[in-house]
């Protein structure tokens, strides 16, 4: 029979099979290319080395300066440290001058010792008839003051 152009429902499961080997077959293959990492021109690596080169150069500049700031702190404490010590080094001296005055000792005698200024009916004067000269009388010394002595010059030779 002759075939015609119908509404006729065909059964196309049975050319499915060979359709589909045939899509499969002619279905080109998807290819999926990676992009290139762009690489780093030799200019590129000159201007990132120049960068970190200032960078690091930048850094040290500023900490060297906070280095330097934090001395110039030391110092001034320093000095100022040193101002204070004199100030009370001068006050100090002040005040030793203003104990050891003669005024200060002569009032520490007379007030807190009892001490008097001598008067010149205090003071007796005494006439030696055989001259200028005194004579000493020799000591007569025993064994134990001999070892005494020599003990004291031993000690005075050391140093104690």
């Amino acid at each position: 029979m002759a075939e015609r152009n119908t509404n006729l429902a065909y059964d196309i499961s049975r050319y499915e099979k060979y359709e589909r080997i045939e899509a499969v077959k002619k279905t080109p293959a998807i290819k999926t290319e990676r992009a290139a990492k762009p690489s780093l021109t030799p200019i590129t690596m000159a201007s990132l080395t120049m960068i970190v080169g200032i960078g690091l150069m930048l850094t040290l500049f500023v900490t060297s300066k906070a280095d330097i700031a934090a001395v110039h702190a030391d110092i001034v404490a320093a000095q100022a440290e040193v101002q204070e010590l004199q100030q009370e080094n001068n006050r100090m001296k002040t005040e030793l001058e203003q104990k050891s005055s003669q005024k200060a000792v002569e009032t520490y005698a007379e007030e807190i010792l009892g001490m008097q200024k001598l008067e010149k009916s205090q003071i007796e004067y005494v006439s030696l008839e055989s001259g200028n000269m005194v004579e000493i009388s020799e000591k007569s010394e025993t064994v134990a003051t001999k070892v005494k002595n020599f003990f004291d010059k031993v000690l005075e030779y050391i140093g104690i």
